[in-house]
């Protein structure tokens, strides 16, 4: 699924802002890889123009009263023939299916596909994933 891939976004709105972000994060430290997190809006708005066989996108569904909006980008880049994958309780890619909770924990349940990619990612490159070459997991100095 990600063989090939250059540019990796992940893309979310509200709560999901935060699993975006801290995704894009572990990508980066676990496998030394270019992940970018970001809202959904601002991607349409910009990065939408990157779509190509080396970008892939992670969108993100979310919570109940954006989700439309979410879906409607991925069907969007799908459109496009860009390659991505919807993260939601509904999804087609098992990885990327979410179980059913309450709404309070699901920020915290949509991080969990993005530590799978990073094995993933890892295994393309033949690299220890989570493997610290130049700083530790604790930060200890500013």
């Amino acid at each position: 699924m990600l063989k090939d891939t250059r540019h990796l976004f992940l893309v979310g709105r509200g709560s999901s802002l935060a699993a975006v972000g801290t995704g894009a994060l572990i990508v980066k430290e676990a496998d030394h890889f270019h992940a970018e997190g970001m809202s959904s809006a601002a991607f349409r708005h910009g990065p939408f123009e990157m779509l190509s066989d080396e970008t892939f996108v992670f969108v993100f569904a979310g919570e109940p009263k954006t989700r439309e909006l979410n879906q409607r980008l991925f069907e969007d880049i799908r459109e496009e023939r860009g390659r991505a994958e919807l993260i939601s309780e509904e999804a087609g890619f098992p990885p990327c299916n979410l179980p059913s909770a309450p709404r309070s924990i699901h920020p915290v349940l949509e991080i969990l596909p993005m530590q799978m990619v990073t094995l993933a990612l890892a295994a393309q490159v033949g690299r220890e994933p989570g493997r610290f070459e130049l700083a530790s997991k604790v930060t200890t100095k500013e």
